[in-house]
């Protein structure tokens, strides 16, 4: 008789692996919007092409991720609960993130991905780290930093080539 075993959380060494389950998290793509509601950052690790027009993606994600936040306060019974983490359709799951200086991390992931609220606080850790104290990037503007470019690339490409994370 083989008795099912329950999943059981599994670590992995890298600082963004993590998985419930024995699924795999795959990473889509990450956008950063400064606190103008421009977006700095944008990398997709699963497309083969850039979108026709990214502008106009990027106004239509930040206006989606402005009314999920609204919506979200309008409705929610306390304050502490009126905070927007993430939202799951069938194909994709979008997590989201806000710095107390109004940055914003957004996280398409697939859809039985877990919270991954810590891992955009990594994310931000990386931004701090490469963006914020360097001085030779501005503030609001598109994030060129090799150095946050090849830690955020080196930590989700970990995550998405390995089948135990």
């Amino acid at each position: 008789k083989e008795k099912k075993r329950r999943s059981k959380r599994v670590l992995s060494l890298c600082p963004l692996c993590v998985c419930v389950g024995g699924g795999a998290t795959m990473i889509y793509s990450l956008y950063i919007y400064s606190r103008l509601g421009e977006c700095v950052y944008y990398k997709d690790w699963t497309k083969k092409r850039a979108p026709t027009n990214p502008e106009e993606a990027f106004k239509l994600l930040y206006g989606l991720i402005f009314t999920m936040k609204a919506f979200i306060s309008k409705i929610a019974p306390t304050m502490r609960d009126g905070t927007f983490q993430y939202f799951s359709t069938d194909t994709y799951k979008v997590h989201f993130f806000e710095t107390p200086s109004m940055v914003k991390f957004i996280l398409f992931t697939d859809p039985g991905s877990k919270d991954m609220r810590e891992d955009l606080k990594r994310i931000y850790n990386f931004y701090i780290d490469f963006v914020v104290k360097n001085p030779l990037c501005v503030p609001n503007e598109v994030i060129r930093s090799e150095a946050f470019i090849a830690e955020t690339d080196r930590a989700v490409l970990a995550i998405n080539s390995n089948p135990n994370t």
